[in-house]
């Protein structure tokens, strides 16, 4: 068995943000717990609509494996550009549909362009992987 890398201080470290993160958490907990019900009711909406974006944004792009050998026949570029803006649309109207409306605030703006940026990697990395299992 290999001996465990870094010396004491990294030991350190590791135990005193393990520490920091659980006292966060539990803060966290109290604060909710403090809160109006209206409050706590909007928070626990935010993230079950959250959550349920993250999950239609990735599995949307695995459909693409049923008719990814046909635009690979195409043997165009803009083919798959196409491909990408549909599934960026599809992702985009998703979140308006779960968020109920256009984001509030530059910081909502900001989180929006960030979560629909990420799924975008995420759907040319998923589109490429089943380009290359297709033999593209």
């Amino acid at each position: 068995m290999e001996a465990p890398r870094g010396g004491i201080l990294s030991r350190l470290a590791e135990k005193a943000l393990g520490w920091v993160v659980l006292g966060l958490l539990i803060a966290l907990g109290v604060a909710i717990w403090q809160m109006g019900p209206d409050r706590r009711m909007a928070i626990w909406n935010a993230t079950w609509r959250t959550a349920m974006w993250i999950a239609i944004a990735a599995a949307v792009p695995w459909i693409t494996r049923f008719f990814v050998k046909r635009i690979l026949e195409i043997g165009s570029n803009w083919a798959g550009v196409v491909l990408l803006a549909v599934l960026a649309v599809v992702d985009a109207v998703a979140g308006l549909v779960l968020l109920r409306g256009w984001p509030a605030g530059g910081w909502g703006w900001l989180a929006a362009l960030a979560a629909l940026a990420l799924a975008g990697t995420y759907n040319y990395l998923v589109t490429e992987y089943l380009s290359e299992q297709t033999g593209g």
